[in-house]
């Protein structure tokens, strides 16, 4: 067990009575340092999905000091990776006494003396295992443009993506960050960072860039956090732009304890009560898609306008391998009970996205799959690929919008999407699985 390690689980020697204490604190140079958690929120399932860890630290008069200045202190690479390692350790030890359901814990990791020390790479797997912590609820958060080492931080980031831990590229967007770098590291997450919806929220050029950068980023196959939305003009550029997950003073401070933050499902309801900014760029162009498949969606709509069952009506949809999905919505976008997976899907679903699968109660009111439905109720509609929030992997979504009983509700079915490598053509392709869009 790394030597740090040791210095940092529950024993007699350690401040106070760790098994006892609420949170856990540890003397560094002179000061007390502890843990704040600071929420993030999924855009569609409008709640807290996962905390991201921040270190405080505090002289013994109580003045506080920046992590700035914390991060100055050590006289060496060692000594800043060994405090690297206690924040970390700090942040998972203290996550864990209040474990939320199905969240992530976002974990700041120094990759320059990652580089700089190489160090033994068996610390995060001990941690966690210390901890009793999944490896999938920990995304490890790294700034790309700290390395000048892309080969070597690739390798660390393996390590991590090895173990079962996420992976999220920190602050995309400031100083010289480049798209290069995700295509090579190929992280789960990317955050942006501040000054892109800072600079969005008062420039109408930066917004419809910026919702072309979560495009783009979407194509690379990453989810998308807009992190430091600090008002209500900063948030709705932020979901306009499609960004999957938010964070931000405007929708919780940090804080050593994690709360419940029930105000979060009213704020995202006002948030999408009124149009979004820019809704017009992803409007898709209608795909014009197999006959069989638009034959299943005709007669699986029929259905449930005759009788209702939505589980009964959908059954035949999975008979095409293509289909991963199957969920209805009210004409506000809510989901209407959970979603429903073929057998396929269900054996391929992976814990690492866990926090997202529910679909039940999320609001998609902002996908081109449900405006463009209510738009034109009775005609089929074909979204353009995107990733999927739900599971991480790309999909189309196939749509139609029907009233029964005085109810509009809009009929929605996701089906699995692969590129084709380099030819940038998009169409239908078998696999060694089954059938795949391609």
């Amino acid at each position: 067990m790394p030597y740090l390690l040791r210095d940092l689980l529950p024993t007699d020697e350690t401040n106070g009575t760790w098994a006892e204490a609420r949170s856990i604190t540890f003397d560094y140079c002179g000061r007390s340092l502890s843990s704040h958690f600071q929420p993030i929120f999924s855009v569609a399932h409008r709640r807290a999905i996962g905390y991201e860890g921040l270190i405080r630290s505090t002289h013994s008069d109580g003045t506080p000091e920046s992590p700035a200045q914390l991060l100055s202190l050590p006289a060496n690479g060692t000594e800043l990776l060994r405090l690297d390692r206690l924040c970390r350790a700090l942040h998972v030890a203290n996550f864990t006494r209040q474990l939320p359901d199905n969240t992530w814990l976002f974990v700041n990791l120094n990759s320059q003396c990652l580089i700089s020390e190489q160090p033994d790479i068996g610390f995060t797997r001990a941690l966690l295992e210390a901890h009793d912590l999944p490896p999938q609820r920990l995304v490890i958060e790294v700034i790309e443009n700290e390395v000048q080492d892309p080969a070597l931080l690739g390798r660390f980031i393996d390590h991590f993506r090895r173990l079962g831990c996420l992976i999220a590229i920190d602050d995309f967007g400031a100083g010289h960050s480049n798209f290069d770098r995700i295509w090579q590291l190929e992280p789960d997450i990317v955050k942006l960072d501040r000054s892109l919806i800072q600079r969005a929220a008062v420039d109408a050029r930066v917004e419809r860039i910026l919702a072309r950068i979560v495009s783009l980023l979407h194509e690379a196959g990453s989810l998308v956090i807009v992190e430091g939305v600090e008002n209500e003009r900063e948030a709705r550029v932020a979901i306009g732009a499609d960004a999957d997950m938010v964070q931000g003073f405007y929708f919780a401070r940090p804080a050593p304890d994690i709360g419940h933050h029930t105000d979060s499902w009213d704020r995202f309801d006002k948030l999408m009560g009124a149009p979004l900014p820019h809704h017009g760029i992803y409007a898709s162009r209608l795909r014009e898609g197999p006959r069989a498949l638009q034959l299943l969606l005709e007669s699986a709509v029929s259905q449930f306008h005759s009788h209702g069952d939505f589980a009964t009506s959908s059954a035949p949809l999975f008979s095409d391998a293509r289909t991963v999905r199957a969920f209805l919505l009210d004409d506000r976008g809510n989901q209407i009970g959970p979603s429903i997976y073929g057998p396929i899907d269900r054996l391929r679903r992976t814990e690492r996205f866990t926090p997202l699968a529910c679909g039940e109660h999320a609001n998609w009111s902002h996908k081109d799959y449900h405006y463009r439905a209510l738009q034109q109720p009775g005609k089929m509609h074909i979204s353009e690929p995107y990733l999927s929030v739900a599971d991480g992997s790309m999909c189309i979504t196939v749509s139609q919008a029907l009233t029964r009983k005085g109810r509009t509700t809009v009929y929605c079915c996701d089906l699995g999407w692969c590129e084709p490598g380099y030819t940038g053509k998009a169409g239908w392709k078998q696999t060694a699985q089954g059938a795949a869009l391609m």
